[in-house]
């Protein structure tokens, strides 16, 4: 019988094998779940709602950390812009400026990392995560960007390791939970992937991929009832989304389940 599972690849046409089942299909995971800073939060971000304040106090000192927020708002907003064209050299390079002039400014690595990762340069990708987490270990989408690259270099382990350290900071990121499952799923733990799957459905009732993926769970725990609704519920929300490949799957492993 061929139950398998929509996955959490990262790349198009790569998929992670199940043990003693076919190759996963997979769909494309969308640049966003590679969350970057958007242009508008960076502002804020980098301190500059009241640049004038700033000239209080020591003035020479000041000046200098004025400057240097300058400096770091001009080089990271263009990486940012870099990156939302595409323009994955240019923004790598107006990162790496951020970075010189503001070694500490967390953000920067990670979507340096975020660049270099969709370049294919996986491990430095994964070092500028690690840098970013190492200067602010309380943001969550740094542990959930390098989950999802450690998933692809195949390290399960340490990439739960990740979603669970971002799902402690916000219990609330539907695409974590769903991304877990999927790796717990591929490891045949199948209750822990259950629990994912059921969470990511409780954020979002209309993630089509959870309730597949938790039909394919059920099925390995023999509650075919179960996995015949998530299918049936999979196919609809598919359908509704015009995601017709994904709706005939869904659809087609429904007749597999009592056989």
């Amino acid at each position: 019988m061929d139950i398998t599972a929509h996955s959490s690849s990262m790349e198009e046409n790569n998929s992670i094998q199940l043990k003693n089942t076919s190759p996963m299909p997979t769909i494309p995971l969308l640049p966003t779940q590679l969350v970057v800073t958007t242009i508008v939060n960076s502002i804020e971000s980098l301190g500059f709602t009241n640049i004038a304040g700033v000239f209080s106090g020591e003035q020479a000192e000041s000046r200098q950390e004025a400057n240097i927020k300058v400096s770091t708002k001009k080089f990271y907003t263009q990486g940012l812009k870099n990156l939302e064209q595409q323009d994955l050299h240019g923004a790598i390079k107006n990162f790496t400026a951020t970075i010189n002039i503001n070694p500490q400014f967390a953000p920067a690595y990670n979507d340096r990392g975020v660049a270099r990762y969709k370049l294919g340069y996986k491990q430095s990708a994964i070092a500028d995560l690690t840098t970013a987490i190492e200067l602010n270990p309380y943001r969550a989408k740094y542990y959930s960007n390098r989950g999802f690259m450690l998933t692809r270099l195949k390290d399960y382990t340490a990439a739960i390791a990740d979603y669970t350290s971002a799902l402690l900071l916000n219990p609330n990121l539907t695409q974590a939970y769903f991304n877990r499952g999927a790796i717990r799923l591929q490891m045949q733990n199948s209750l822990a992937a259950l629990a994912d799957f059921e969470s990511a459905i409780r954020l979002d009732r209309d993630f089509a991929k959870a309730y597949f993926n938790r039909g394919v769970t059920r099925y390995k725990l023999r509650e075919v009832q179960g996995a015949f609704e998530d299918f049936q519920k999979a196919a609809g929300l598919f359908k509704q989304q015009g995601r017709i490949d994904s709706y005939q799957e869904a659809v087609s492993k429904i007749p597999k389940l009592w056989y």
